[in-house]
């Protein structure tokens, strides 16, 4: 026993190396470090088998902790493609720029789940894109909120998904990245909203407001409708309705679509996932969706839930839609979604993606269809032609000779006086209206029909999108082919002005192009098992 031990020291003294009662104390620190990072790497290698969550983000700090703070890759290629990422513009003032962070893809073939944690900046201007690489974020994430307010992003929550899919991790940490400094910094959560994703945020000056969400575990989905105020200034978090089955308001639900205006907080849509347990094995749970397509109003001041009438022509119950507050004219810009039919009674389900945009008027609480225009050639139609689509569109033109340049306006024009929201496809359906008429129910009052092809993306769920000006940005989503989810990578911009069109910034890369092609025929109507979607 003695004799190994002497004659291990002899080797280690030829070998040039030290005993371990000589080492300093700086030296015995660094080797404690290294055989940590053996120790994780080797724990990673059997958490890649087992889907261990803590080993993959143990070694993904170890990753981190190599690189500089700080990397800044400038112009480079455009972000991988991904569903359930943040889209964020800066405040006025910090010029033309989208901030891009996290998301997830499911990658072909392997059918294993990336989370994403990088974050690029995007030049709107010079259609540039910067990645900021940061030893010290946060966790890749997708699913969370992201906000920009003063030189700064905030970001809340999101969930982390292990590459088999089976095993989830919710965040509850709040992180602002500095717009100037490009590194990220943790803020206080203590007393904050709990663990989620899927929930929902907004503005109101100094203040932000949350509602919603979900946790879930792959064993115990749990859906909120509590409403939190965030103080940006004191970093301080307080829970203004606390929710739960009964309470007067909103019920739980995920994916919902928010905006804030004149101290009222507005909730629409959205989606809740029930889960019936009829014995232990996972084989025995049942799990039923549910697509909501009411809206509420949240007085910020009284912090009481008023339940809103559906006016005008409000969009389809939809799951997995994106939307972004237009500050500017004040409503909210809503885009995509999928809806599922049961066909050949239930035993096939066909999703159907939607292509279309809507606006909803936050001052009179009214849906009108964003109508896409073509090249204005004839310049017949002059500034103010929209105001008056929109005003048709959202009930409040009753007079019939208000812009009317043909019979088929003055029965699109009078379905719009008598009729409302969903009463208006019920009236054209009831009184075999189609054709012209048909088309000028979504843009009466400008006199003209919708081009019958304009460019605009393909029908998708879970887009990333936002408004910096009077353009609204899109990139990437999901969409499914079959039993194949592809993810996207191009980018889109929406014209918000008078004459609304899409124009493809950067299209689809040849790799996601070539999923799409095997995947299934490009169409807005895809066979699936069914879904929705909770953390778009």
């Amino acid at each position: 026993m003695g004799g190994g031990r002497d004659k291990r020291k002899k080797v280690a003294k030829k070998l040039g190396k030290v005993s371990a009662d000589k080492r300093t104390g700086a030296t015995k620190t660094a080797l404690k470090r290294e055989k940590n990072a053996e120790k994780n790497h080797r724990r990673l290698e059997r958490g890649l088998v087992e889907d261990d969550i803590d080993a993959i983000l143990a070694a993904m700090a170890i990753e981190d902790a190599r690189r500089a703070e700080v990397e800044v890759e400038k112009d480079c290629p455009r972000p991988q493609a991904r569903g359930h990422a943040s889209l964020t513009a800066t405040v006025v003032g910090r010029g033309n720029e989208l901030i891009l962070y996290g998301g997830e893809r499911v990658t072909p073939g392997d059918e294993k789940c990336v989370v994403y944690g990088d974050l690029y900046r995007y030049d709107v201007d010079r259609d540039r894109w910067t990645k900021v690489s940061n030893a010290k974020g946060p966790h890749p994430r997708s699913g969370h909120q992201a906000l920009a307010y003063g030189g700064y992003v905030y970001v809340f929550g999101g969930e982390f998904t292990s590459p088999n899919q089976e095993r989830f991790l919710h965040h509850r940490d709040c992180w602002r990245f500095d717009l100037e400094s490009n590194i990220w910094e943790a803020m206080p959560a203590k007393g904050g909203p709990s663990a989620r994703s899927g929930h929902r945020m907004a503005i109101w000056g100094k203040k932000a407001i949350l509602f919603g969400g979900f946790y879930d575990t792959g064993r115990e989905v749990r859906y909120y409708n509590d409403a939190w105020e965030y103080d940006f200034e004191k970093s301080e978090w307080k829970c203004r309705c606390a929710g739960g089955e009964g309470a007067l308001g909103p019920s739980p639900r995920s994916a919902c679509h928010v905006g804030v205006h004149d101290d009222a907080f507005i909730v629409y849509g959205g989606y809740c996932k029930n889960v019936d347990n009829d014995g232990d094995a996972d084989e025995d749970r049942s799990e039923r969706g549910t697509t909501f397509s009411d809206a509420w109003k949240l007085d910020l001041k009284t912090w009481r839930w008023e339940k809103l009438k559906r006016q005008g022509l409000a969009p389809s119950a939809r799951a997995g839609a994106s939307s972004a507050m237009h500050a500017l004219k004040k409503r909210l810009v809503l885009f995509g979604g999928v809806v599922d039919h049961e066909v050949k009674r239930g035993d096939v389900i066909v999703s159907e993606f939607f292509t279309d945009a809507y606006n909803l008027n936050m001052e009179a609480k009214k849906w009108f269809p964003v109508t896409l225009y073509g090249e204005d050639k004839t310049k017949t139609h002059k500034a103010g032609s929209l105001e008056e689509a929109e005003r048709v569109a959202a009930g409040d033109v009753v007079n019939e000779n208000f812009n009317i340049r043909s019979e088929a306006h003055r029965a699109a024009i009078k379905i719009q006086a008598h009729f409302r929201g969903y009463q208006v496809r019920k009236a054209y359906k009831l009184y075999k209206v189609g054709g012209v008429v048909s088309e000028l129910l979504y843009s009466p009052g400008s006199g003209e029909a919708p081009p019958k092809s304009l460019p605009k993306p393909r029908g998708r769920i879970n887009a990333a999108i936002a408004i910096k000006a009077n353009s609204m940005y899109l990139f990437g989503g999901v969409v499914e082919l079959g039993d194949v989810e592809v993810s996207l990578d191009d980018v889109w911009k929406l014209d918000l002005g008078n004459r609304p069109k899409w124009t493809c910034i950067t299209p689809l890369s040849d790799e996601v192009s070539a999923q799409l092609a095997g995947g299934g025929a490009e169409s807005d109507s895809d066979s699936d098992d069914g879904s929705g979607s909770d953390s778009a």
